[in-house]
């Protein structure tokens, strides 16, 4: 192991790895960060449960298009802004290597086959070139996003496949069920400031729908998307999300037409489960670059 590689967490705390602690392959930068429209911050006290919530949200629909995608054995891949690491370590365990790729990479585990990397998808180039790339969930939040696009779609090897994964504007009809009419009205409330906050710092709900026509006008082929919506019980992965995300909202979501109480409400329901809501559709992106290009 090179001399120097420690674990970002230990790195960022000025600590030592513990001791019989794996170690995590972090190659160094130059600790560029760059946050701007991204909403949701690794360092926060509620990254573990939104990155649990994430995982089995959309886990499952996403090993599912990666699979369709062709077999991985012996394969290069590279997994934009990695979260927690779940799906790279997927893919570690079926491809030959997995780049993983965030701003903030403290919570991606150690794994043999997984190279963790500090990077900004704005700003950074991805390392090498990749048989497939993945990012899930981010561009949308980006203020330049094409162009954040346009640096995966360079990455990729002649037949090379990129799959993103964003959620599309929220449905109307967005409550299913509630205990009562003020446990509706509350939820109804509590998204459209759900929304207003997330566009107000950059992010566009909709983006999924234009992202075809950016990945043919990018030069891609085989261009494909496929949406899943499914309803969100109380307790579950997605209610668990939005729950997640309150705290780290919070204050500009109280410039949105909700009140501290309101909020306090809201994580209580989204714990009920006798509270539906009807989704965000999930919209899932590939497209293959060119086997010889020209």
């Amino acid at each position: 192991m090179e001399d120097g590689w420690r674990h970002t967490a230990d790195r960022e705390r000025g600590g030592r790895r513990p001791t019989g602690a794996p170690r995590l392959r972090v190659v160094r930068h130059d600790g560029r960060v760059d946050t701007q429209g991204y909403s949701f911050d690794n360092a926060s006290d509620q990254a573990t449960a939104h990155h649990d919530a994430l995982a089995g949200l959309l886990d499952g629909p996403t090993r599912a298009a990666l699979t369709e995608l062709g077999e991985l054995t012996g394969r290069r891949c590279l997994e934009v802004a990695a979260g927690a690491g779940s799906i790279a370590l997927w893919l570690a365990g079926r491809a030959a290597e997995v780049v993983a790729t965030d701003i903030a990479p403290q919570h991606i585990p150690a794994r043999p086959g997984l190279v963790v990397r500090r990077e900004d998808i704005v700003t950074d180039q991805p390392p090498g070139t990749f048989d497939l790339v993945h990012a899930r969930l981010v561009l949308g939040h980006l203020p330049r996003r094409e162009e954040a696009l346009r640096r995966m779609v360079a990455a990729l090897r002649p037949g090379g496949a990129l799959l993103i994964g964003e959620f599309a504007h929220p449905p109307a009809d967005f409550v299913a069920d509630a205990p009562d009419a003020a446990t509706a009205d509350l939820l109804i409330r509590y998204l459209a400031a759900h929304v207003a906050t997330l566009t107000a710092r950059g992010l566009d709900t909709g983006w999924a729908r234009r992202a075809p026509a950016v990945f043919v006008d990018a030069g891609l082929t085989d261009v494909r998307s496929g949406t899943t919506a499914d309803q969100w019980r109380g307790g579950d992965p997605g209610c668990r999300l939005l729950r997640a995300g309150i705290p780290q909202l919070r204050a500009a979501l109280l410039t949105h037409g909700v009140t501290d109480a309101d909020l306090t409400a809201t994580m209580a329901a989204l714990d009920d489960p006798r509270v539906v809501v009807n989704g965000f559709p999930f919209v899932q992106i590939s497209g293959r670059a060119p086997a010889n290009p020209a």
